[in-house]
């Protein structure tokens, strides 16, 4: 059975190698076409632009992993039922479970070695891009880059901030609110036309304040022109922090983003649910093949044509299903562990059944 495991492995890691080939060139030639007029016109050289894909390619290889995996599993096996190897497996008494063992096996190990890359090459691989993008391509300030819009954080004090739009170049939010309250009873609110942070002093400056502070009948309104709001935990840090892409944090890291995020008051349910996919979408090599398997199994004389197309159509409902998982799970439909595993459950419990079915 050896020899027959890695006959079997054999062809599949073939059409693994030449399809996740096909993707990487397939993607840089995509992103260059898309790119191309960023890179004439920066000032970064040829050689800068060619390590830009040099360090895309860790990504590529982990974003079309379950594609590629896929479609390995039903071009392996299924050129092997085309030439009728797969009957001759069958009419000896080995079974079918026995024949897609190894392909099982590879898949869980590419999955637990996918996950560890995902954890430590991928991540700081993709860090490096973006710098690269950001500072040589765009021309960006290294200091602070980008902007963010409808902020809301969690202050000292039973202090809510919001800001509608912040220019983390400038360090200047503008349109901000500021409200204290104790339970659902409103204290106080402050509305602030921007506010600025001065490096040399450590603290917000706050521009055309309109305070407002509530009674139990009255309300008393203050105006001034600028004010120093020295008692804020909230530094431009914390601001930029929530520009990070989780592709560029592994696990820890985006956990320990989640926690700060929490202990500000954000809304973290978004980065929760990136968390829970850190772990999921690694797993997803393993139930693509389960579900591919048998198949690939059923099929006799179509061609290849035909396991292609049913490799792209079972790759679009599933990453459509994971997609749409993750989307509700940012919004709040579905708790966010759900979000991120709901189209590695469904898929896993196809494969189970499609597997029992297809039993020999």
């Amino acid at each position: 059975m050896r020899l027959l495991d890695r006959y079997i492995v054999k062809k599949f890691l073939a059409v693994l190698f030449f399809t996740t080939l096909a993707f990487i060139v397939i993607f840089i030639v995509v992103d260059l076409v898309e790119h191309l007029d960023k890179f004439i016109t920066s000032k970064a050289g040829i050689d800068r632009t060619f390590l830009y894909y040099v360090y895309y390619v860790p990504h590529i290889i982990i974003l079309t992993l379950p594609v590629n995996m896929l479609l390995s599993s039903l071009f392996a096996l299924g050129s092997m039922a085309q030439h009728n190897e797969l009957i001759a497996m069958l009419s000896s008494g080995v079974s079918l479970y026995r024949i897609v063992f190894p392909l099982l096996f590879v898949a869980l190990i590419i999955s637990i070695v996918s996950g560890i890359a995902g954890e430590t090459m991928v991540p700081e691989t993709n860090r490096r891009r973006f710098d690269i993008y950001r500072y040589e391509i765009r021309n960006q300030p290294r200091e602070a880059v980008g902007t963010q819009r409808q902020i809301s954080l969690q202050d000292y004090d039973n202090r809510q901030m919001s800001i509608l739009y912040y220019d983390a170049r400038k360090k200047r939010a503008n349109k901000v609110n500021i409200v204290r309250k104790v339970g659902n009873q409103i204290l106080e609110r402050w509305d602030v036309k921007y506010m600025i942070w001065k490096d040399s002093l450590n603290y917000w400056m706050l521009h055309d304040v309109t305070r407002r502070t509530f009674n139990d009948s009255s309300e008393k309104i203050t105006r001034v022109d600028s004010f120093a709001y020295k008692d804020s935990r909230i530094a431009p840090d914390d601001l930029i922090d929530l520009q990070v892409k989780p592709e560029e944090m592994n696990y820890r890291e985006l956990s320990r983003f989640v926690e700060k995020m929490r202990g500000l008051g954000a809304d973290a349910r978004k980065w929760v649910v990136d968390l829970y996919m850190k772990i999921s979408y690694p797993f997803s090599c393993f139930i693509i093949v389960l579900f591919g398997a048998p198949l690939a199994s059923r099929k006799r004389r179509s061609g290849p044509a035909l396991g292609f197309a049913i490799a792209l159509l079972v790759s679009f409902v599933y990453f459509l299903i994971l997609r749409s998982g993750q989307v509700l799970g940012h919004n709040g439909t579905l708790e966010p562990w759900l979000g991120a595993w709901i189209g590695n459950i469904i898929f896993a419990i196809g494969g189970i059944l499609l597997m029992l079915k297809a039993r020999k």
